[in-house]
């Protein structure tokens, strides 16, 4: 569409002053031109008088420094090969011998595998196992805080302010402390860290205590895959009936909106446990009985769901290309779509 062509020009020529800027950045840090404007650092200088936000400024100033050594780094962005973000976690890790093969590698990556990249380009120690008590910000035992503010209604209001005693309240954890993280150590490694509660760390524990004749040191990242492996397990046995005993294929009922557990099974298998749809074309031009969308895939793996074709469609089309597995997005869409509204259902409610 013409939006989507605006749009794809805009962030075009966005690339060509981002690259642009940086030159500008660059040259205003090596001729140190932020001393005469009253400024004690290109830091300084890109806060305050550019407006950037500290991350922002960190990110343009760290780029601009690998970019006047190394001129790719600008080419790369101009074009669309790295962005911005990716070029900061490659910048302390690019040489002249191997920019180009690493730029190369990192073409069209996001962050997250980006920071994978960087992981094997340089390997960082395991980190030992803690397990730990978060401390409060607070402490329940601690005697009331003090604030200053009027006092009762029986004070007038000419009266001077009072001190009042407020109890300590519970501080809300911003979200950045309930964020777990899992940060690629090296090629094969990660690192993960995350705040559970006290019955979780129990039954860490209760884990360690029954597995010390299989993991004599209670590894807790062994232990923590060994029930990964349980718990997929169970689920794919309760979305897909994996593992149990086959039972007899019923009738073909075109009327029925029942999918069997075999062709769940084959369908997330041919789907690779990912979106099938092209969410870049409008439903209905992929085609009932294609192998594969015409269309880039949305591949995403959250909230996948199997999409069943319209009783009026399923009694020509073959049972898996019938099928696939859509995200919420790629669901929502679809109901909504001209024609391709699942019969016996109004605003998301069966009759």
């Amino acid at each position: 569409s013409d939006l989507r062509t605006a749009t794809r020009e805009l962030v075009r020529r966005s690339r060509g002053d981002e690259a642009q800027l940086l030159v500008h950045l660059g040259e205003i840090e090596e001729r140190r031109l932020y001393l005469d404007w009253a400024f004690s650092s290109m830091f300084a200088f890109c806060v305050g008088e550019l407006g950037f936000s500290e991350d922002v400024a960190c990110t343009k100033i760290s780029v601009a420094r690998a970019a006047r050594r190394m001129p790719v780094i600008l080419e790369s962005l101009r074009v669309g090969q790295v962005h911005l973000a990716g070029l900061r976690l490659l910048a302390p890790h690019l040489t002249t011998e191997n920019q180009e093969r690493v730029l190369a590698e990192a073409a069209g990556k996001s962050k997250r595998q980006i920071e994978e990249l960087v992981a094997r380009l340089s390997p960082q120690p395991a980190v030992p196992t803690i397990v730990r008590k978060f401390p409060d910000r607070l402490d329940r035992d601690a005697s009331p805080a003090f604030s200053f503010g009027t006092a009762a209604p029986v004070a007038t209001p000419d009266s001077a302010p009072a001190l009042a005693l407020v109890p300590p309240t519970a501080p809300v954890p911003r979200r950045d402390e309930r964020r777990a993280v899992v940060a690629p150590l090296a090629e094969d490694t990660f690192k993960f860290q995350f705040t559970g509660s006290r019955a979780c760390r129990d039954k860490f524990r209760q884990a360690q205590d029954l597995l010390r004749h299989r993991i004599p040191d209670g590894d807790l990242g062994t232990i923590v895959e060994k029930a990964l492996d349980l718990l997929i397990e169970q689920v794919m046995k309760e979305r897909f009936a994996r593992g149990r005993k086959a039972r007899q294929a019923p009738s073909e009922d075109t009327s029925s909106r029942h999918i069997p557990n075999a062709i769940k099974r084959e369908v997330f298998a041919r789907d690779g446990g990912r979106c099938y749809s092209g969410l870049a074309a409008p439903f209905g031009e992929e085609g009932a009985d294609s192998s594969a969308p015409t269309s880039p895939r949305c591949a995403t793996r959250r909230a996948l769901r199997r999409l069943a074709l319209p009783r009026a469609r399923q009694a020509s089309s073959p049972p898996t290309p019938s099928r696939s597995s859509r995200c919420r997005a790629a669901r929502r869409r679809w109901r909504a779509g001209p024609g391709c509204r699942p019969p016996g259902r109004v605003r998301g409610r069966a009759r």
